[in-house]
C-alpha cells in the first residue's frame, strides 16, 4: 500500500511555530556551554543593561506570568546567578540583581545579534526591517483579535 505524502497547508501559525522551535534550539545549543537557558539569558541581559529589576518587570520582558518568572528566578538564585531582595519601601516587591557570577557572563549581552545574524543570512537590510515590521503587525493583529 502506497502512503500518500501529506500536503502542508500555507499556515502562518505552523511556519512561525516551526521557525520558533528551530531558533530556540539554536539558542539553547549556543548557550549550553555557558550553562544558561534562553529565558535565563533574557533575564540576565535585562539586568546587565538596565540594572536591578522587579520580578513584575522581568515577567513582562520575558512574556510569562509572575509565578513562572518567580520560579525561574528561584532557580537562578540557587545557581548563584541572581539575588532577590525585598524592596525597602514596599516589602511586597521583589528586586532581582545580577551577581558577580552573572556579570562574568555579560560578554553574552549582545547574544541576540549572533542569533539575528544566523537567521538573516541571505536577507537584505530592507528584508530584515520588513521582517520585524511584518511580525509586529501580526502580533498586533492577534492581540486585537483576542480583544474582540
Amino acid at each position: 500500500m502506497a502512503i500518500k505524502s501529506l500536503a502542508i497547508p500555507p499556515s502562518i501559525g505552523r511556519q512561525l511555530n516551526f521557525t520558533t522551535g528551530r531558533m530556540n534550539a539554536l539558542c539553547m545549543h549556543m548557550l549550553k556551554p555557558h550553562g544558561l537557558s534562553l529565558p535565563q539569558w533574557v533575564i540576565l541581559s535585562c539586568l546587565w543593561r538596565e540594572g536591578n529589576q522587579t520580578v513584575g518587570a522581568l515577567s513582562k520582558l520575558i512574556g510569562t506570568g509572575i509565578p513562572a518568572t518567580s520560579r525561574l528566578i528561584d532557580r537562578m538564585v540557587t545557581r548563584g546567578l541572581v539575588t532577590r531582595q525585598r524592596d525597602n519601601t514596599d516589602g511586597r516587591i521583589g528586586i532581582v540583581s545580577a551577581t558577580g557570577k552573572a556579570r562574568e557572563l555579560n560578554h553574552l549581552a549582545n547574544f541576540y545579534e549572533t542569533i539575528n545574524k544566523a537567521l538573516f543570512v541571505g536577507f537584505s537590510v530592507e528584508e530584515r526591517e520588513q521582517s520585524f515590521d511584518l511580525l509586529r503587525r501580526m502580533e498586533s493583529n492577534a492581540k486585537r483579535a483576542l480583544e474582540q
